[in-house]
C-alpha cells in the first residue's frame, strides 16, 4: 500500500469511527421528545401533537382533539420522567391545567403517559411515541 492510500485509509477510519459517537441515545432524546409533544398540546395543534401517539391510538386522538373546540390549556408542565434502565421505556406525569368553555373554571389533570423508543430502520434514527391512548379530560 502507498503511502497516501495508508493515510486515505486512516482518515476514512477517523471518519467513520467518529460518525458513531454521534447518534444519540434514546435517553438524552426523550426530554426532547415530551417537550415537544407538551408544547403541541399548549398551541393546541391536534396534528403535531398527533404525531407522538401510536398508530392505534392517533385516530381517536385526532378526532377528540378537533372536535372538543371548547377546551382551552392554561398550562401545561411537565412534571416528572422516569426512564427504565435501558432508557428505551419512559413513564411520564404532566399537569394540564384547562377550561372547557362555556364554563371559565380552570381544573387541573395529572396526565401519565408511558412512551417507548422505536428504533428507526436503516439509517434513519429512532424516535419516542406514547404508547397509551390519551384519555378524555373531565
Amino acid at each position: 500500500m502507498t503511502r497516501y492510500g495508508r493515510v486515505y485509509s486512516i482518515l476514512l477510519m477517523v471518519v467513520l469511527l467518529s460518525s458513531c459517537g454521534l447518534a444519540a441515545r434514546p435517553g438524552e432524546t426523550m426530554l426532547e421528545s415530551r417537550d415537544d409533544f407538551i408544547q403541541r398540546l399548549r398551541w393546541q395543534d391536534c396534528n403535531g401533537a398527533g404525531r407522538y401517539l401510536a398508530a392505534e391510538h392517533k385516530e381517536a386522538f385526532l378526532e377528540n382533539c378537533q372536535a372538543d373546540e371548547d377546551l382551552h390549556f392554561v398550562g401545561v408542565q411537565p412534571q416528572s420522567v422516569d426512564l427504565s434502565d435501558d432508557q428505551r421505556q419512559a413513564d411520564t406525569v404532566t399537569l394540564l391545567e384547562y377550561y372547557r368553555l362555556p364554563s371559565v373554571v380552570v381544573k387541573k389533570y395529572r396526565l401519565r403517559q408511558e412512551w417507548a423508543y422505536r428504533q428507526g430502520e436503516g439509517m434513519k434514527q429512532g424516535f419516542w411515541q406514547i404508547v397509551d391512548p390519551f384519555p378524555e379530560l373531565p
